[in-house]
């Protein structure tokens, strides 16, 4: 079975509840185990693996595209960021986001991450992971209302393919569960420490769809400041349940000289399912009285999908 129609066996309403109790009893039983197999697995790691390390990366993102989606105004990114690796698995890492646009430039964007990456066999690794993410008011990113999230990754390799996927919760005004699946292959070439690795992949993600009211509304609340300030329009999405959001194809090409790294990702998004959304707009009456208006806001490029192509390229040095 090709890797495409892997995923595409999901995308029923059926397989989603059933994608969705899966995820639920298997994010219980790994919790229920790490307390267990963690801590035997950092105290293995810490004996056999390098030492611990900080690394410095500087990143240019072409545009923010997140499950498919962009705001109308393109949004790149110059990220510089640091991080502290400890040989156990946990690290720490922090990075600004400078918003490069020609029409807007301002620092967008403050995170901070923390996790912990563990082997739980030779073919199986993952990691748990927790973010916290501060947007300047004035943001226009498609994930600009998330205030920070959770998540696990696991990776299986099956030799000559492999499989991963993620499961993140996120909040903002509503908590958004996600899910990506992808698939992928490593080809390796060079020396260890003088070595270029290319990784192509594909790869799905389903979302429910709290976080597109979240942003569409922060845009409506600024526009209602200038336009009409007795008014109040909020904007809810027909359905926001686990949807299938888009298809990603990437080929991340990585070159790494000793401590020195440099790399490029570029990818396709492909959007599935349009966001429909409808729009409650309540005007005040000089009288006392208000008006109630609802309208149909689904904007084109939800009607009319449309693929988009970003990169992703940086550096990192390791110290």
């Amino acid at each position: 079975m090709s890797s495409f129609g892997f995923i595409i066996i999901f995308t029923n309403e059926h397989s989603i509840r059933l994608i969705m109790k899966y995820i639920k009893i298997t994010f219980l039983f790994i919790l229920s185990i790490l307390s267990s197999s963690l801590v035997l697995e950092a105290q293995s790691d810490s004996a056999t693996s390098n030492k611990s390390y900080f690394k410095f990366s500087g990143t240019y993102l072409s545009n923010f595209i997140y499950n498919g989606r962009q705001d109308s105004i393109t949004t790149p990114y110059i990220t510089p960021s640091l991080g502290y690796y400890n040989k156990s698995g946990f690290y720490v890492i922090g990075s600004l986001s400078y918003l490069s646009s020609a029409k807007e430039k301002r620092l967008d964007l403050f995170s901070i991450d923390i996790g912990y990456d563990f082997s739980i066999s030779k073919k199986l690794m993952g990691s748990v992971y927790a973010n916290k993410s501060a947007y300047n008011q004035s943001s226009t990113a498609i994930q600009s209302d998330v205030k920070g999230s959770i998540g696990a990754y696991f990776n299986y390799d099956f030799n000559f393919l492999e499989f991963n996927t993620t499961t993140d919760i996120t909040f903002a005004n509503k908590t958004d569960i996600g899910v990506n699946m992808g698939l992928l292959h490593t080809f390796s070439f060079g020396e260890k420490l003088n070595s270029f690795t290319l990784t192509p992949s594909v790869s799905a993600n389903w979302s429910t769809l709290h976080f597109y009211e979240g942003y569409t509304n922060r845009k409506l609340s600024r526009l209602a400041i200038f336009l009409n300030p007795s008014s109040v329009s909020t904007t809810t999405v027909n359905n926001s349940k686990m949807t299938l959001m888009d298809y990603e194809i990437s080929i991340p090409l990585n070159y790494e000289y000793k401590n020195l790294g440099f790399f490029i990702n570029p990818t396709v998004a492909l959007p599935q399912n349009p966001i429909y959304t409808t729009t409650t707009t309540v005007n005040k009456q000089p009288n006392g009285t208000s008006i109630t208006i609802a309208n149909n806001s689904t904007p084109k490029s939800e009607t009319t999908l449309s693929n988009s192509f970003f990169v992703e390229l940086g550096f990192y040095i390791k110290f």
